[in-house]
């Protein structure tokens, strides 16, 4: 009897599991337990609800077992802990080694299927603000042509007007003087927008952010007096940024000048530049029309009108230049509106500079 409990026992030393071989006397009553491979115990209780089960059954909750009678009358009973076997160290670092092997594949799978995918979508956007960039330059040329040309026509009918068909010629010059001065506009914010997002990398300076939002505030004064918008502006002073200042001036002057362009005549345009805590925030807010919730995920996309049907003589990329720079400036712009009431764009830049 003993011997073969031993062999049980050593079979579990070869197979290494946690294995025991427990004799049962006659009258069911567990009498010893033997140990191979690891500090593996099973109750009394265990033992007893296995011999209670029919014979063909070998799985108990995590437990394997077999049952053989001994020549003597009492039983062997053979019980394998699978729970115990799943966390034998050798097999917890084998299966963690694994696992991360496997998680290495996914993630250099991944990262090359990524770049497979997202390759041609770069390189078409690449090739699409090269041929922006490229259209620009090219357009400027034939542009001041033309303006110069129906410049020079126009004086040449005011000296030589004399009928009215005189008169219309000249009306036709000066819509194509006027027409070719909103194409110069447009090509010179292509030209921006494309300069802005090709330079990835420029030298910022340390400069006083207050100045630039001010100059800007004060431009813009004459501008809302003549329209008839209450106008005002608080511009907290010495606030210094690391930044670049041609750039700056042109997001303060951009987000004043469409909240002045959508405000109507008796309304009022207020702009703020403070300190908050180690960093700066400016606010521009408009009374007015507001901008539909459904428009304000796409308001700092080019070419984007939230209102289409109204011509104000805006090109869509007023507000896509002042994400660029403050994208490359490292300031978070956002826009909130109520319909009907106000809308507030917000740029809260980084820390200042001490």
């Amino acid at each position: 009897t003993d011997s073969v409990v031993l062999e049980a026992a050593e079979k579990g030393e070869s197979f290494h599991v946690p294995l025991v071989a427990v004799i049962v006397s006659q009258d069911g009553v567990p009498l010893s337990q033997t140990v191979g491979n690891g500090e593996a115990e099973v109750s009394d209780d265990t033992v007893m609800r296995i011999l209670s089960r029919r014979p063909q059954e070998y799985r108990y909750r995590s437990y394997l077992y077999t049952v053989r009678n001994l020549s003597d009358g009492r039983r062997l009973v053979v019980i394998m802990d699978t729970e115990l076997d799943s966390m034998n160290p050798m097999r917890l670092l084998t299966r963690a080694v694994l696992l991360l092997l496997v998680g290495l594949m996914m993630m250099t799978v991944g990262y090359l299927l990524s770049r497979f995918v997202t390759k041609p979508a770069a390189e078409a956007m690449r090739r699409e603000k090269q041929f922006v960039s490229d259209a620009s330059h090219e357009l400027k040329t034939p542009l001041g042509a033309i303006s110069i040309n129906a410049q020079a026509l126009a004086g040449i009918g005011a000296r030589q007007r004399t009928t009215e068909s005189d008169s219309n010629f000249e009306r036709h010059i000066q819509n194509i003087l006027r027409e070719s001065e909103r194409m110069n506009r447009l090509v010179e914010r292509l030209l921006t927008l494309a300069r802005i997002e090709e330079e990835n990398e420029v030298e910022k300076t340390v400069l006083s952010l207050s100045s630039c939002v001010e100059e800007m505030a004060l431009t813009y004064e004459s501008v809302a007096y003549e329209k008839g918008v209450d106008y005002d502006y608080e511009i907290a002073g010495d606030i210094l940024i690391r930044g670049v200042e041609d750039d700056l001036r042109q997001l303060a002057a951009i987000l004043i000048d469409n909240a002045i362009r959508h405000t109507k005549e008796s309304g009022r345009v207020t702009v703020n530049l403070r300190r908050v805590r180690s960093s700066a925030e400016l606010i521009v807010e408009n009374t007015g029309e507001g901008i539909a919730p459904e428009a304000l995920p796409h308001i700092f996309e080019r070419f984007y009108q939230a209102d289409a049907s109204r011509s104000s003589g805006s090109f869509g990329l007023g507000l896509a230049i002042a994400k660029a720079i403050a994208d490359r400036q490292g300031a978070v712009i956002s826009v909130g509106s109520i319909p009907g009431d106000t809308t507030v764009f917000r740029v809260e830049f980084g820390s200042v500079a001490a």
